[in-house]
């Protein structure tokens, strides 16, 4: 007997459905598989994609180069998945060391930006999604081939990977895509001469406590853009080739121990200039008695923008001559033209440099604390009176006389119970010989002890000396004789 069952129309399309997914379909090869997923590959030449390949194979913008890449499925997607996204550095890697792409540059993960994953919507064949390149690493590769390759993994749903084409290697031409006149080159604007310190009109440094700081000028071409920063590093060959050149007479180089570069240098958003620091230690003129120091520095490595390899390099020339007059006040103390006049200059305000430079204490501490609290001379009194002396000591002054002639120097003076002896440089040379002290009964009691110095016009340095200590200084005061 043959039974009649009438089944629900809805169970009759559940079973066509699955019948259909079970049916053969060409895939992108063209050859026949079943379909229960989809196949899921990258649309490429063979897994590379060269940009530009057309007008329409990448948009730029202002800060951005967008480049569409295409996922290709092997059938209509039965039901909405997600494919996920990622790099493959090692890929070019390989092809760079290989010369398979020459002249190639291997985007750094700041260089770009990617979708994590990507929605295949039901229905849909094919699916896109865009890699930006930044514009500016266009400048600071600029004539090279950027590249840079992209992994799809992870098919949600079952979708399956073409293990062949799961992988394209997109590589950017960048002299196609950003015309030469609009690269911002970065660079010394002073590069092919050398930069003299002091300068002969404006000075040109800063004196610190053991070191001498001096501002560079860096600029970049074209238009002003976002914030960026680059390096800079000491370019010892350039010395060491003008030394033995003998184009740098009377110059000794510089070490990278002698000085201190910042680790960076920033420039601010839409500002195409900018000074930037180098410091020298003054102990290296101590190294190099009697001669100039050179230095070369070399821009580097920019986060974005590309350096100007004819503008790269500066040099620095130090002359200890021009930098010995440092007076802590900004001027030089100026001696009287007038005999019988007089000038007076705190002893607490002795020269700028620091130790060995404007003078030389036994231990680094200011044990007094109220004055220059950075410096290791021990200052009283809020700036009264230099306290703690020991032998070997020494302050440097700078003054100037508009006269030739002798000056009385009076040295204010005290000490409780001590007998002991000073004496007074001009230039180096001891003008004064020993000058004795003796005790004066108490600390707050001060007397003036004497030494005559002889100026010719102009500036000069001079340094007062402790033979013997326990003394406290208070001031200096200079009259002209003759």
């Amino acid at each position: 007997m043959i039974n009649n069952i009438k089944y629900p129309l809805w169970m009759l399309l559940s079973y066509l459905a699955v019948t259909t997914v079970s049916c053969k379909k060409p895939d992108i090869k063209g050859e026949d598989i079943t379909v229960k997923q989809v196949g899921v590959a990258f649309k490429s030449d063979g897994g590379q994609l060269k940009i530009p390949l057309g007008d329409s194979s990448y948009t730029k913008t202002t800060t951005t180069v967008d480049i569409p890449l295409k996922i290709l499925l092997s059938d209509a997607a039965p039901a909405r998945f997600d494919i996920g996204i990622t790099v493959n550095p090692d890929t070019v890697a390989g092809m760079i060391a290989s010369n398979a792409i020459p002249d190639g540059v291997l985007l750094a993960q700041e260089d770009y930006s990617l979708p994590n994953l990507v929605n295949v919507p039901f229905g849909q064949q094919e699916a896109a999604f865009t890699l930006k390149v930044n514009l500016a690493t266009f400048e600071k590769y600029y004539g090279q081939t950027l590249a840079v390759a992209v992994e799809l993994t992870n098919p949600t749903k079952n979708n399956q990977l073409d293990p062949a084409k799961k992988i394209v290697v997109v590589q950017i031409n960048t002299t196609s895509i950003v015309p030469i006149d609009q690269i911002h080159y970065v660079y010394y604007p002073d590069a092919g001469k050398s930069i003299q310190v002091p300068a002969l009109r404006t000075k040109n440094y800063t004196l610190g406590n053991g070191t001498i700081q001096v501002p560079l000028a860096v600029s970049y071409t074209s238009s002003a853009g976002k914030s960026f920063y680059l390096r800079v590093k000491p370019n010892q060959d350039t010395i060491a080739k003008l030394l033995a050149e003998n184009a740098l007479p009377g110059v000794a180089a510089l070490t990278a121990a002698d000085l201190v570069l910042p680790d960076s240098i920033a420039f601010k958003d839409f500002n195409n200039s900018l000074n930037f620091p180098v410091t020298v230690k003054l102990a290296a003129f101590a190294a190099h008695a009697g001669k100039k120091l050179a230095l070369a520095l070399d821009l580097y490595d920019p986060s974005v923008y590309k350096i100007d390899t004819t503008r790269n390099t500066l040099i620095v020339i130090l002359d200890p001559e021009g930098l010995k007059y440092n007076p802590y006040s900004g001027t030089p103390l100026q001696l009287p033209a007038a005999i019988g006049a007089t000038a007076m200059i705190k002893a607490a305000d002795f020269d700028l440099g620091g130790e060995g430079w404007g003078y030389h204490d036994n231990d680094e501490a200011n044990r007094g604390g109220t004055y220059r609290t950075s410096e290791g001379v021990d200052i009283e009194g809020n700036g009264a009176n230099i306290g703690f002396t020991a032998p070997g000591e020494w302050l440097k002054y700078t003054v100037e006389s508009q006269v030739e002639g002798d000056f009385d120097i009076a040295i204010n003076i005290t000490t409780p119970g001590t007998t002991g002896n000073v004496h007074i440089e001009v230039d180096g040379v001891n003008q004064t010989g020993s000058i004795p002290y003796t005790p004066t009964g108490g600390w707050d009691k001060y007397m003036y002890i004497h030494g005559t110095v002889h100026f010719t016009p102009g500036k000069h340095l001079v340094k007062f000396v402790w033979e013997a200590g326990d003394t406290n200084l208070r001031d200096f005061i200079f009259t002209r004789k003759n």
